[in-house]
């Protein structure tokens, strides 16, 4: 049930009593990256070359703050949503259902053996970005567009809080602990 509030901005928000789409969207992010990356520990270090390790590492902070934005209601949530989610779901898409190459590859369309457990991983990874992005894109228009970025948005909450959201918190310690297990690994 949606609960429409109207804020002195005049934007009309749907983020009351705990229906927030982007949030939404967000948990199944934090579930799926996450499942993921521990589908890739699951596997080992060896399992995917050292430049797909790289870039996966430095896609945890668009990923946290994908969620951390989406959390805090931030005014730039939508656009970010939209881009990253967009983005980061072709970059899995790119490494994982494209043919090998010899560059940002862990293909497994040309790998034998490779397990179910990493085709959902893989596959419920790239759904979740894409669920962002569209989620992202539709909340963007549905606050006026672009310049609705650049206004400011009454329901945001305070950094602090965001941070203390069972999301934001399961994103940064999981995605810390599947690092430090990584980085063992090396």
């Amino acid at each position: 049930m949606t609960n429409a509030v109207q804020h002195g901005t005049g934007h009309a928000t749907s983020t009351e009593a705990g229906h927030d789409p982007l949030v939404w969207a967000a948990g199944l992010f934090t579930v799926a990256v996450l499942i993921h990356g521990a589908d890739h520990v699951r596997r080992g270090f060896s399992a995917t070359g050292a430049d797909v390790f790289w870039l996966g590492t430095a896609a945890i902070t668009v990923e946290v703050a994908i969620v951390l934005l989406a959390c805090q209601r931030h005014r730039l949530a939508p656009l970010v949503a939209t881009g990253s989610g967009l983005t980061l779901a072709l970059g899995y898409l790119f490494v994982h259902l494209l043919p090998k190459r010899s560059w940002l590859s862990d293909s497994f369309t040309s790998a034998t053996g490779v397990s179910p457990l990493s085709w959902f991983a893989a596959s419920l990874e790239i759904v979740a970005a894409l669920t962002v992005g569209v989620v992202g894109l539709v909340e963007l228009r549905r606050r006026g567009g672009l310049a609705s970025a650049y206004q400011p948005w009454p329901p945001q909450r305070p950094l602090g809080q965001a941070l203390r959201h069972p999301l934001v918190v399961l994103m940064i310690a999981g995605n810390a602990t599947i690092l430090a297990i990584s980085f063992s690994q090396l």
